[in-house]
């Protein structure tokens, strides 16, 4: 599903088998097909041509089509671990791959995350942006491409403040720093309105696309403006004194998502501070050896050149320069 759609991609996915013949590879194969619909910057990072036209639905039916096809992937996985050559080792090890992708985006999905995602580093607005930049432009057919991908930012960003506004309903708040932080790259992204990051990106487009680019990079920059406003105005007063989003569950949910794997979060944080401990007496050590009596954060003094040895250092600069 793109942002012009509001129904679900899996409905529209033919394996080469039958699902109840397709092996686990076959059934992550389709997945891939189906997912790329859904969440067209993916495929722009897969390098999928056709995803550089559009841009995912990141409200909360969009969300919802993902977790749906999540559901429905994870159905098909269970009836394809049954057949015979599931037991394969290629097949194995691809089911239990995509069966621990998928569960970490739907435990990400069913604790609402999407409602609340105000990050400085990563959120919708972020990979929106993020992704021009790696949006094929070596062709006159892959500007015209843009020009879509560009027309395609004010639902885009719709879409996300639909899903930070039902987060907002539903007391589901993003972090009041991390807000603040976000307001800041927004007025550094939209500019004075006519040379943000948008107008930059489209200037360089080709002559023949000139007209086109510019109103859909006019457009995308005035969605972006609007969504800053609206962050400004509505969103960050209404969670003002919030708490930071913080909290054992919530890191322990996205340390599954990000690494693969459930970490006992007791033991990392230990083996954490067991090896700052280690390298800060190696450190200490390695100083003893460098200035006897000086370590790590004690200021070493710093001498003050003389004639004779700047002299020598601009011979030497000189010399490297010749």
């Amino acid at each position: 599903m793109r942002v012009t759609g509001r129904h679900s991609p899996y409905e529209d996915v033919h394996m080469s088998d039958s699902p109840s013949t397709a092996l686990p590879r076959q059934i992550a194969d389709a997945y891939v097909d189906a997912f790329i619909e859904l969440d067209p910057i993916s495929g722009t990072f897969l390098g999928v041509a056709e995803s550089s036209r559009s841009l995912p639905d990141f409200s909360p039916a969009g969300q919802e089509a993902l977790a749906e096809l999540a559901r429905a992937t994870l159905a098909q996985l269970d009836l394809a671990e049954q057949l015979p050559g599931a037991a394969d080792d290629a097949e194995r090890r691809c089911g239990r791959l995509l069966r621990e992708r998928l569960t970490a985006e739907l435990a990400v999905h069913e604790a609402d995350e999407a409602l609340c995602a105000v990050s400085n580093l990563h959120s919708p607005v972020h990979s929106i942006r993020e992704v021009f930049t790696v949006t094929p432009t070596e062709t006159d057919e892959d500007w015209a491409a843009v020009v879509e991908r560009l027309r395609a930012v004010p639902a885009a960003l719709a879409g996300y403040r639909e899903s930070l506004a039902l987060g907002l309903e539903r007391k589901l708040y993003g972090g009041p720093r991390a807000t603040a932080t976000v307001i800041g790259q927004l007025d550094e992204w939209v500019g004075d309105g006519t040379k943000g990051f948008f107008q930059d990106f489209a200037a360089a487009g080709p002559a023949s696309l000139r007209t086109a680019l510019d109103d859909a990079a006019r457009q995308a920059t005035q969605a972006l403006d609007e969504l800053r406003q609206w962050m400004r105005d509505v969103y960050a007063p209404a969670i003002e004194g919030a708490p930071d989003t913080v909290g054992r569950e919530r890191y322990a949910r996205w340390s599954r998502y990000f690494n693969g794997t459930d970490l006992d979060l007791d033991e990392a944080y230990a083996y954490g501070w067991s090896e700052y401990h280690r390298l800060l007496t190696e450190m200490r050590t390695e100083a003893e050896k460098v200035l006897p009596g000086a370590g790590p954060g004690r200021r070493w003094p710093i001498s003050t050149p003389t004639a004779s040895t700047s002299r020598g250092s601009t011979r030497s600069r000189r010399g490297c320069r010749a």
